[in-house]
């Protein structure tokens, strides 16, 4: 069988799993190919490049942004003349904009199956405003073309009642992470890479990974973050991203006067290490698909601070024990959160049973090994319906599934 990956995000959660996933079809002997884009990219993307072509694999660079732009017919041209020359079996499109590329093709008579994985579809807190009714309104047209994967309950529920995009055309598969990669930290690992990024061994740290942007909204993060830090001086907080509301979020640093226990990383290689510097874990998200960080934070061990948003409320389905909610966009609300998640970690230092719903729910071998099994069993029938008007032995030199 073979596999053509495309993705336009270079860096964060959906590269980690398109990472994740195409080595994980390399190992079972799947040929892979892959179409990216290099468009803010973090330094994983070339080893990542090298390591595909290294198994046989083609590679593209769409050379493409997140929203509509003028090098996107050149892309989609340059990714049809890759489809043609592969002949991939299965083509999975990762994001909105590598959906709207590859499922726009099955309009020019693309032949291959398709499968899409939003990863959260836009503004699904808040779908009536303009812009999103334009973006959902694609997802409508385009979601009968191929196999939407949906991630979460919320996001599946999304996909029925607001794109009504049919029950035959999607399938709910939660992402897995690496949960050999993502484990607690032992105390040495955590005084040491404290020592590393300048955290004091003494600091009860609470951190969260994710850009600064309207989605993820660190304003309320850091707005909440002002009203704990002044009566809790043993805390500190980390943020690992970076992102358009930088300056925004600089200008209240700067008026409270606090930017020294608000430590900003904004890249590391191995996010891995990131966790087990860690004491808690907060995301306060306007919405999301299912959160690649907060999955990683549970396989590292962590107590968990979340937004009831879309997509995060499906962790309240897991029996996870040591999770402090807070409705979105809501500092004060936040704030009394980071307050009991601070109390209940200086009087309890056992960990919460969260790594072993990590490994049993989201590991990457269960996410993975299910993709493999739609992928096939789309294959099959997709070749049964191509092959039944043939006969016997033009369905045996056809047919055949390798």
């Amino acid at each position: 069988m073979k596999v053509l990956l495309v993705s336009q995000p270079a860096s964060d959660g959906v590269f980690r799993h398109v990472e994740g996933l195409a080595d994980y079809l390399i190992a079972q002997g799947i040929t892979v190919h892959l179409a990216y884009s290099d468009r803010e990219a973090c330094d994983e993307l070339r080893p990542f490049v090298n390591r595909v072509a290294a198994a046989g694999g083609r590679t593209l660079n769409l050379q493409v942004g997140n929203g509509p732009g003028p090098g996107d017919l050149p892309a989609l041209w340059a990714l049809h003349r890759l489809i043609q020359e592969t002949a991939p079996d299965i083509i999975h499109a990762h994001s909105s904009k590598a959906g709207g590329l590859v499922r726009g093709m099955a309009f020019l008579g693309l032949r291959q199956r398709i499968f899409y994985t939003p990863n959260g579809y836009f503004r699904m807190h808040a779908p009536d405003g303009l812009k999103a009714r334009v973006f959902h309104a694609i997802e409508r047209l385009l979601g009968r073309r191929g196999t939407t994967i949906n991630v979460s309950q919320d996001e599946t529920a999304f996909a029925r009642d607001r794109l009504r995009i049919p029950e035959a055309s999607r399938r709910m598969i939660a992402n897995g992470v690496d949960c050999a990669r993502f484990r607690p930290a032992t105390p040495d690992e955590k005084g040491e890479l404290r020592t590393r990024f300048g955290v004091s061994p003494d600091a009860l740290v609470l951190g969260t990974v994710g850009r600064f942007s309207a989605q993820k909204d660190p304003l309320t993060t850091y707005s909440a973050l002002f009203k704990v830090l002044p009566s809790v001086p043993n805390l500190v907080f980390v943020h690992l991203g970076k992102g358009e509301l930088e300056p925004e979020v600089d200008a209240l640093l700067a008026a409270q006067g606090l930017a020294g226990r608000c430590l900003r990383l904004p890249y590391l290689a191995d996010t891995a290490t990131f966790y087990r510097m860690l004491d808690g874990f907060v995301l306060a998200s306007r919405y999301e698909g299912m959160s690649f960080a907060a999955i990683e934070s549970m396989a590292s061990g962590l107590p968990l601070i979340l937004s009831q948003a879309p997509g995060n409320q499906d962790f309240a389905h897991y029996g996870l024990d040591r999770i402090y909610w807070t409705p979105p966009e809501n500092p004060e609300a936040l704030a009394a959160a980071i307050l009991a998640w601070h109390r209940r970690s200086t009087s309890d230092s056992t960990l919460p049973n969260h790594r072993a719903v990590a490994v049993e729910q989201f590991s990457v071998e269960t996410g993975y090994a299910r993709l493999v099994a739609g992928y096939r069993k789309d294959r099959k029938t997709f070749r049964d319906c191509s092959f039944s008007h043939l006969g016997p032995a033009d369905r045996s030199r056809g047919g055949a599934d390798h």
